[in-house]
């Protein structure tokens, strides 16, 4: 009966808390003249246009072709390219591979600024994938860890053999990078954590490590629970500990109130898709405009909601150079009812639940790292420590850009040395915002940090960015 009052008390906190949320967000974006504003003829033109040249499979975007990858377990992936896959030129080449995963919500576009640079172009194989549920992949039933990453793990295994990575006498002939943000980024340290052969770097940006986020509430919530026991145990000189446990809870505080949106996740389907669809997708074209700093052209405002919305019906009868489609499934998704599939992320749990490998996962990992050069030293202190649940165990370069309204850093980079390996680190963007991939500076510190992980890591990371980010600091090397 406990148990059952528990989670129902839980249940109403939740809900309660989300509606708080909708119901919030919803009032900014009527004080601020968008949720009751109707797109005017101009707008829409642009909207298609832009979902145009994102989603039309047979043409290219900025020199970056589309592709339809079926995988062996059925599932199909979209991504672009600027290397065509499992062609003689590009197996053979001794270029790089760099793998890019964006997060909510968004999709492969959201690296458009990045992937255009003539010198990454020259230094690697750049692919951008859509994830499931988002862009032009397939969509999944349910988007629990299992699902997805087995899923993500799979597109990258077979991505590893048609760019020449692996083949069926020799792995790792050639660098594999992971470039991830937001939600790719959960993603990525749950494959560096616990699939960390499938790349020689994972390059992450503004997402968190779900278990070090859970430690830190665990050690706030501690700590201030004695300071408020010696308030309790001696009254006449509670004030310090009062205030002590005030301060201490401030950061738990501050992300509970910034993590409002994922309460409105966990809400029955009609309030999500209120969440996320009204007002004219108020909350999405936020979003964009608060990753652009404030200011958007009607062109890149297009460009935005074209890369959260996905290929309209014009773009799903598009087909690739070699006749792939989209995927059946997304036939009848193009009123925008995905962002359910866009929502499962946390609605199912995929960043803390349990990812049960299949045996099929296994021996592609144990495959792919036989014989790697890619294991450094365990991010624990002892010979067979492994460091705490979900460290990184593959070589990491965490970009934090510090301006953040989404995740608290205190809370998400407290204690991250603890789950780093040898030859890893943290770089502090001062000026920054959430959306690294899309903020000019941001962009550019990663446009260089890429050409120099895919160039072999010459020289000193710090030195590389402060060229293009003056003021960005390396707080962690290991």
């Amino acid at each position: 009966m406990a148990k059952f009052l528990s989670r129902a008390l839980t249940a109403v906190l939740v809900f309660s808390y989300g509606l708080f949320t909708l119901v919030l967000y919803g009032l900014i974006a009527v004080k601020n003249g968008t949720y009751f504003k109707r797109p005017t003829e101009k707008e829409e033109l642009e909207l298609q246009l832009a979902r145009d040249r994102l989603w039309n499979l047979s043409e290219d975007f900025e020199g970056l072709s589309h592709h339809m990858l079926t995988l062996q377990s059925g599932f199909k992936f979209h991504f672009v390219a600027n290397d065509k896959p499992n062609t003689p030129e590009t197996i053979n080449s001794d270029r790089p591979l760099v793998i890019f995963i964006h997060g909510f919500p968004d999709s492969w576009a959201i690296w458009r600024h990045i992937l255009k640079s003539p010198s990454l172009r020259q230094a690697a194989s750049l692919v951008a994938i859509d994830l499931p549920g988002y862009g032009g992949s397939e969509s999944l039933d349910k988007y629990d860890a299992t699902n997805v990453l087995e899923k993500l793990t799979e597109l990258i295994i077979t991505l590893r053999t048609e760019y020449g990575v692996d083949s069926s006498e020799e792995s790792n002939k050639k660098r594999t990078i992971i470039v991830a943000h937001d939600w790719g980024c959960v993603l990525s340290m749950r494959l560096a954590a616990e699939a960390p052969a499938l790349a020689h770097r994972f390059i992450l940006s503004n997402g968190p490590i779900a278990k070090l986020v859970q430690a830190n509430i665990r050690r706030i919530l501690s700590t201030t629970k004695k300071m408020l026991g010696n308030a309790w145990r001696s009254p006449r000189h509670a004030r310090v500990p009062l205030m002590q446990a005030l301060r201490t809870l401030a950061p738990l505080g501050r992300q509970f109130f910034l993590s409002g949106y994922i309460f409105a996740m966990q809400m029955p389907v009609p309030f999500v898709l209120q969440f996320l669809t009204g007002g004219n997708y108020s909350l999405l074209k936020g979003v964009h405009l608060r990753a652009s700093g404030g200011i958007l052209t009607p062109y890149e405002a297009a460009e935005g909601m074209a890369s959260s919305m996905g290929p309209s019906v014009a773009e799903f009868k598009s087909k690739t150079a070699s006749g792939d489609t989209y995927p059946a499934t997304l036939e009848n998704e193009r009123a925008f009812a995905h962002v359910m599939h866009m929502a499962g992320y946390y609605r199912d749990h995929a960043s803390v639940a349990r990812w049960v490998k299949s045996i099929e996962t296994v021996a592609s990992l144990h495959s792919i790292s036989s014989g790697s050069e890619l294991r450094h030293s365990s991010s624990g202190a002892g010979l067979f420590d492994e460091g705490p649940t979900g460290a990184l165990k593959a070589s990491s370069t965490i970009f934090w850009g510090q301006q953040d309204i989404a995740l608290d850093q205190r809370i998400c980079l407290d204690g991250m040395n603890d789950f780093l390996v040898n030859d890893s680190q943290i770089v502090l963007l001062p000026r920054t915002g959430h959306w690294t991939p899309v903020e000019p500076e941001s962009r550019a510190a990663l446009i260089k940090v890429v050409e120099w992980a895919a160039q072999g890591e010459q020289g000193d990371v710090g030195t590389v960015i402060q060229k293009s980010y003056p003021g960005a600091k390396v707080t962690v090397r290991r």
